[in-house]
């Protein structure tokens, strides 16, 4: 990398050419995920008339995939580098979507599709944050994973709009072909990276000299992970907020209609979170890496949780509690989890080696699949057994109450020093 002082400021990033190119790649394909996933739900709710079963064995089959093969998925990234996995899977992908165009006419053959669409984006991941900092200078890599993040959030709320029009003329099937259209988009501007992320002449003498089989690469991994405790607390931290997040996620809806509100306002509170998460997004790009970033997520997820507690509160307030009210709590909620989902995915850049990355981060993933998958029933149980309330009661005391005791560990962890990082070469 070169010595002289780099800009961290968002806009230097863009000067980088392969830098824009990998947003040409991260652009369609964050597009194309969200289009599809608002397809198969129109497919299945409103063109077959199916119900919440249904529904869920569709969810079930996007996220198990995850968490079978998130591990092994990590370790193929580390074996054969970034930039082959990346453009697989969007070719895959895109032949996936183009098969669900075709042959995805029962539950039976979706479910198959999503599955296998899953099972190829467990890689896509942990090779796209490989990608970042194999592209990234080092002390510009917190921004990069702030616009990484603030792409996906972006799609989260646009892609939704434009799938609904679009549903509105066309079938789910043809936004499937939409879909794999993105995805041949992403691989084109993936061909022009290939060059970039090709592995390191001395990572390839590295991993021939150790020799290890999956087992070892899986164990070296998860070594790496056990022994780097800031890396520890970032997955902690993480795993703690999605696990509270789910607990209420599913029964969001059932929250607003205990207001008093009309089912037509969830559109707009969703949306206000999302657009919370671009400001956060945006806010953690500005600090950069001039504060602790595990103190950030300690501090998301603190306030985070007292937030999440006021909404359970909300449909017991003795006076009725307006839109715009709900809105307003929302926005600043959906701030305080970019705080958490950034500030991670730098740590996990920043603290891993190249070689260890697609490991490492692909053992984030499946936890916080698995984690997801354990958390939606246990929350659907406790509103059943109590109230609706009682989700987001849980969810939020247990985002604080972690929250204090990742705040211990950041001061026992502020009193040593940060190991020395992996630098990549600079990539202009």
């Amino acid at each position: 990398m070169q010595d002289e002082a780099v800009n961290t400021s968002v806009l230097a990033l863009f000067k980088l050419s392969a830098f824009r190119r990998f947003i040409g790649v991260l652009v369609p394909a964050a597009f194309a995920d969200w289009i599809d996933f608002i397809a198969i739900m129109v497919l299945v709710n409103y063109t077959w008339g199916m119900g919440a079963t249904e529904v869920a064995s569709v969810i079930m089959a996007a996220t198990l995939p995850r968490v079978l093969f998130g591990l092994p998925a990590g370790i193929l990234v580390d074996r054969i580098g970034a930039g082959p996995v990346l453009i697989a899977g969007l070719v895959i992908r895109a032949a996936v979507m183009v098969g669900m165009f075709f042959f995805a006419n029962t539950l039976a053959l979706l479910i198959a599709f999503v599955f296998l669409k899953s099972t190829i984006s467990a890689a896509f991941m942990p090779a796209q944050q490989l990608a970042l900092k194999k592209i990234v200078p080092s002390n510009m890599l917190t921004q990069a994973v702030s616009i990484d993040h603030f792409v996906i959030q972006s799609t989260k709320i646009f892609a939704p709009v434009l799938g609904g029009a679009l549903l509105a003329i066309w079938s789910p099937h043809n936004v499937f072909l939409l879909g794999g259209l993105c995805f041949t988009v992403g691989a084109l501007f993936c061909v022009t990276l290939l060059g970039v992320l090709k592995k390191d002449q001395a990572s390839d003498e590295t991993e021939q000299e150790s020799n290890g089989n999956v087992l070892s690469d899986a164990k070296e991994g998860l070594t790496y992970i056990w022994k780097t405790p800031r890396l520890l607390l970032g997955i902690a931290l993480i795993c703690l907020f999605i696990f509270s997040v789910f607990l209420y996620e599913a029964v969001l809806l059932l929250l607003i209609k205990e207001t008093g509100q009309p089912g037509a306002s969830a559109g707009p509170i969703i949306g206000a979170i999302g657009v919370g998460g671009l400001v956060g997004t945006y806010l953690t790009a500005k600090i950069g890496d001039r504060v602790n970033l595990h103190l950030m997520m300690v501090i998301g997820s603190f306030f985070g949780g007292a937030l999440t507690i006021v909404a359970g509160w909300l449909p017991f307030s003795p006076e009725p509690i307006t839109l715009n009210e709900q809105m307003a709590l929302w926005f600043v909620a959906g701030i305080f989890s970019s705080l958490i989902t950034v500030p991670y995915g730098a740590i996990i850049v920043k603290q891993t080696p190249e070689e260890l990355l697609g490991r490492v981060s692909s053992v984030g993933e499946m936890l916080q699949s698995g984690l997801t998958l354990i958390s939606i029933p246990i929350g659907a149980f406790l509103a059943e057994q109590w109230f609706v309330s009682m989700p987001f009661f849980a969810g939020g005391v247990t985002m604080s109450v972690g929250a204090v005791i990742g705040f211990i560990a950041v001061l026992s962890l502020g009193k040593a020093p940060d190991p020395e990082p992996v630098i990549s070469e600079e990539v202009v």
